[in-house]
């Protein structure tokens, strides 16, 4: 099992009238390779857990193992080593004053664990001159143009080769392509397909949109008040319509999922 979440637990503004139990008895598993896409209405759940995961945000209690290893407390900065997460705002996790090349410098060695103030090798160079241009999208032309400069797609396909220029033992994806244009979010979520399958990434997706969810993946779980209401995978999963898992959905919780957004 690469990651596993037995009974997580977070509470927001504990012992106030504004309480809220964000995550409630969590429990997940996520088998090497798997690509399980995540939806919920807000306030689901959904982000608690990639911050509870990521470290950003730790859990009351609970346990959160990566690999074997118990994550649960561990610092954020120790697990970017080996967690990648992309967010909706493109320019969040990259610096957008450096360059292409400089970001994805910083991004490499960030993720081996080597000095970030050396002088990058010929060989690291050409590594990431090769990853820009294995995007098809002439960026490797670009490397010592400021990356805030590029379009939103853009920078979220550079953002993409960030996480994953070494291979991650968990990718989050956190709504990723919301802020694009429907044109751009094709293009980025078909290459974030492709990096997964060629580099069989364990990965996690966040999205709103239930047909997406649906289209891409091996598995689909839909949140609910801090826990999982629906969990599709296979065959199961195979052919199942936008209103099949949303006759799962008020099986289970015995109440209609109300979330506009991810039906559009």
């Amino acid at each position: 099992m690469m990651l596993k979440l037995e009974a997580v637990n977070k509470i927001f503004n504990k012992n106030t009238p504004d309480e809220h139990k964000a995550l409630n008895n969590l429990c997940l598993n996520v088998s090497q390779g798997e690509f399980v896409t995540i939806i919920g209405g807000n306030g689901a759940g959904k982000s608690t857990m990639f911050n509870a995961i990521s470290g950003s945000a730790l859990c009351d209690n609970g346990i959160i193992e990566l690999d074997g290893m118990d994550i649960t407390y561990m610092p954020e900065y120790r697990r970017a080593s080996f967690i990648g997460r992309i967010f909706q705002d493109p320019m969040r996790g990259t610096a957008p004053n450096l360059t292409v090349g400089e970001n994805l410098i910083i991004a490499y060695m960030r993720s081996t664990g080597r000095n970030i103030m050396r002088m990058p090798s010929k060989q690291e160079k050409n590594l990431i001159r090769e990853r820009l241009s294995a995007l098809n999208l002439g960026l490797e032309d670009r490397i010592n143009t400021k990356i805030g400069l590029l379009s939103g797609g853009q920078r979220q396909a550079v953002t993409l080769i960030m996480a994953t220029l070494v291979k991650p033992k968990l990718l989050l994806l956190d709504e990723h392509t919301a802020a694009l244009d429907p044109l751009s979010a094709k293009s980025v979520m078909d290459l974030t397909n492709r990096i997964i399958s060629e580099n069989n990434i364990t990965t996690l997706m966040i999205t709103h949109n239930i047909t997406s969810a649906l289209a891409y993946g091996s598995r689909t779980i839909m949140m609910d008040s801090g826990n999982i209401a629906v969990d599709i995978e296979g065959n199961e999963r195979k052919g199942l319509s936008v209103q099949d898992i949303l006759k799962k959905f008020s099986a289970v919780k015995n109440k209609v999922f109300a979330d506009d957004n991810a039906l559009l």
